[in-house]
């Protein structure tokens, strides 16, 4: 014998809390249970999210045939959409499934509770947007008044609809703990004695470490170990949503505006089904210094961490997990990301590696993303050949650049740095000891890095202040472009060029910013 269809009860709450501190979810399965059903399916969930879980089964159950009936208290338990609504008693009417509505005496046997049913939902429906429609117009009243939005981002509360920095205490970190802390815990002295950093200093050192890093996995990896902090199961806890940070997350909390001194509006919207999600950044409408006084970060550091983010793209895993403390963070070629571009169809050219047939030696090239696929720039170009062509390039234009005005100026002797002098005068000495030690050797060789850096025209430059005219007037030597670290050539050339455009494996021509 067939198994008999069952009667099902769906009950419903928004909130954890509705469900544990009050008595609507009891009363709500108590009703449905004297009106005849004999399961109830349970969520604890926002009546416009359609993903619910047990709404899910309940849907399962009917499309397998194993239901008579559904019950609920109100039509909003169900759903707060016309759509969704009209989605189940569709559904209930495909399956031969009688579906009543208590409260609004709505009963899919007969004619007028199917009107009934429609006609209520679009009630419900129209009471979302209602809602949905005041929320706008008040956040529309906070733009218009630079007033700080609901959420703020770590290191920040609002206070008088204003962000202010968070001043309090957060944790302690156990190499700090005084030793008296079993005392603090036993409540016989005041806990405010604790060495506490608070929110803001944390989010401060977050930053620090970001910049330090060169990585925003790396600099992850330092936060938990600093602060002893695990990975949180739960996605929304408050201030610890620090716990939760990935790279995406670190990335955007650094390039929040917030952090500037700004408030930054329209940067979710609401879709046709209740879901939010993010817009682009463009379309943001940012309020500049709504806070300054409570600026977390400056707007050259903000530079920095770009920098760091849009080079990350160019880096190896190898080069980018490398230990900090050794030269070369960046690899090799890594400042030509985001730079070269198709010949062919303009678009940004990809990197890629070939291997040689024994092996041993790798060869890295930049190749047309749409090679094959509508894109007849089927050749790529040897990263090595796209230095040379610039390096030549950069030479040609140092020739060519006239920084100094027309009317002679008298040259001044450049004063002596202190530094190079007392470098100069340890080398000497060094060099006058006859006898062979590695040690010693190994300082001489030290010394000499540390005066070739300090004769090095780039060595004192402050490039996020200086032209592309000024850096490459500069750099009118070929040995100086060949002596650069892969660091120094991350944080230069991207300042001085505009694009490189390769077809056929060869450099077709290399645009500068010398108009900055």
């Amino acid at each position: 014998m067939p198994e008999p269809l069952i009667i099902l009860g769906y009950a419903r709450v928004s909130t954890r809390e509705q469900a544990q501190n009050s008595h609507a979810l009891e009363q709500q399965e108590a009703r449905l249970k004297e009106a005849g059903a004999t399961k109830i399916f349970t969520d604890v969930k926002s009546g416009r999210k359609n993903d619910r879980a047990q709404l899910k089964k309940l849907t399962e159950l009917i499309k397998a045939g194993k239901v008579k009936e559904i019950i609920a208290t109100r039509i909003d338990r169900i759903a707060r959409s016309t759509g969704k609504f009209a989605e189940i008693a569709q559904l209930c009417l495909e399956f031969g499934v009688n579906l009543r509505i208590l409260d609004q005496d709505i009963d899919l046997n007969t004619s007028q509770g199917k009107f009934m049913a429609n006609l209520l939902a679009s009630l419900a429906e129209l009471e979302t947007d209602q809602i949905s429609e005041r929320v706008r117009h008040g956040n529309n009243h906070r733009r218009k008044e630079g007033k700080a939005c609901g959420s703020y981002p770590f290191g920040y509360q609002v206070k008088g609809e204003q962000y202010v920095l968070d001043e309090r205490p957060f944790l302690c970190l156990l190499n700090e703990r005084p030793a008296n802390y079993l005392e603090l815990c036993s409540g016989e002295l005041e806990v405010s004695q604790l060495p506490s950093l608070t929110v803001k200093q944390i989010a401060r050192d977050c930053i620090d470490i970001s910049i330090q890093q060169k990585g925003l996995s790396r600099a992850i990896r330092i936060i938990y170990a600093k602060y002893g902090i695990t990975k949180s199961p739960t996605k929304k806890n408050g201030h610890d949503s620090i716990l939760n940070w990935t790279s995406s997350g670190l990335r955007k909390w650094l390039l929040n505006p917030v952090l500037q001194g700004h408030s930054a509006y329209n940067k979710k919207i609401t879709g046709a089904k209740g879901k939010t999600k993010e817009t682009d950044r463009s379309q943001w409408q940012i309020h500049e210094n709504t806070h300054p006084q409570h600026r977390l970060i400056t707007q050259e550091e903000v530079a920095e961490l770009q920098r760091i983010i849009e080079s990350k793209q160019g880096m190896s895993s190898q080069n980018f997990n490398k230990n900090l403390a050794l030269p070369d963070v960046y690899g090799d070629y890594a400042y030509q990301s985001g730079l070269v571009f198709c010949g062919a169809c303009y678009c940004k050219s990809i990197s890629k590696t070939r291997t040689s047939k024994d092996g041993l030696t790798k060869y890295h090239y930049y190749g047309c993303r749409h090679s094959g696929k509508g894109c007849n720039n089927s050749e790529s170009t040897r990263k090595s050949v796209i230095e040379q062509q610039l390096i030549k390039k950069l030479l040609e234009a140092a020739t060519t650049i006239q920084l100094e005005p027309e009317t002679p100026v008298p040259k001044k002797e450049p004063e002596p740095n202190p530094r190079l002098c007392s470098l100069q005068e340890k080398l000497e000495n060094l060099e006058k000891i006859s006898t062979f030690d590695p040690d010693i050797e190994a300082i001489k060789n030290k010394t000499l890095q540390e005066i070739e850096k300090l004769l090095n025209p780039f060595a004192t430059k402050d490039f996020e202040n200086q032209t592309a005219a000024d850096i490459i007037h500069a750099g009118n030597n070929l040995a100086i472009w060949h002596t650069l670290s892969n660091d120094e050539k991350v944080k230069i050339f991207p300042l001085l060029v505009e694009r490189i455009t390769v077809r056929s494996g060869v450099v077709e021509s290399i645009d500068l910013k010398l108009s900055n």
